[in-house]
């Protein structure tokens, strides 16, 4: 018998002999002072991690403001959710009449490679971090938040919560979430690489540049 032979022959006595508690674990629970879901904490943490708010009033104003954007950059095409998923009132229409052709599968990434922008609304957005929640769905391209260099993400200022606590206890069944979905993903600014030489990279593995869209609807601060 080799020494890996009686290391593993050791560890099987000692579990034949070993005392194991009936008790379930607990759950610890978070004792740390909780932020309130305040819209100034949620500008003021993603500006930190170099990522860009816009706030208007209605969300016409804010489909209005992604067409500016595409006109203001000459963005022709956009990588997007299907429109009703993302919840932003006169989009479609804002985009058209900006002359901006809505590209909406998740066909082979390389025949979408260049597309310019990729738009998105959001299921949450953490204050505490600045992070936006994206969960795929069906008729949510899963590129669409990915692959263009640049990200916009529409939400209502209601669906910003003080932290990922407060996303999960708002969703409830957390364990039923993640597995309705194939991917659950936390956004916080645009793509970061660091190599050896400790050298901040924005782009590389994702979206260069995150701009959201605000629009107010009376739920926060």
């Amino acid at each position: 018998m080799n020494e890996r032979d009686q290391i593993l022959q050791a560890i099987r006595e000692g579990l034949k002999q070993a005392v194991l508690p009936d008790a379930r674990p607990q759950r610890p629970v978070n004792h740390l002072p909780r932020a309130a879901a305040t819209l100034d904490t949620f500008i003021t943490e993603l500006t930190r991690v170099a990522g860009q708010v816009i706030r208007v009033s209605t969300a016409q104003e804010a489909a209005q403001t992604v067409a500016d954007l595409c006109v203001e950059r000459g963005w022709l095409e956009a990588l997007t959710w299907e429109l009703d998923e993302i919840g932003c009132a006169g989009l479609g229409e804002a985009l058209a009449e900006a002359g901006v052709r809505v590209v909406t599968t998740d066909a082979e990434p390389r025949t979408l490679a260049h597309i310019p922008v990729g738009v998105t609304g959001a299921e949450a957005a953490l204050a505490e971090s600045g992070t936006l929640v994206v969960r795929k769905r069906p008729r949510r391209s899963s590129l669409a938040s990915l692959l263009p260099p640049v990200h916009v993400a529409l939400f209502p200022t209601s669906r910003i919560v003080p932290d990922m606590v407060s996303y999960f206890e708002q969703v409830g069944d957390a364990a039923a979430v993640i597995r309705d979905t194939s991917n659950l993903t936390f956004i916080t600014g645009p793509s970061r690489t660091g190599d050896i030489e400790q050298i901040l990279t924005l782009g590389v593995h994702g979206p260069k540049e995150v701009i959201v869209v605000l629009w107010d609807d009376g739920e926060v601060a």
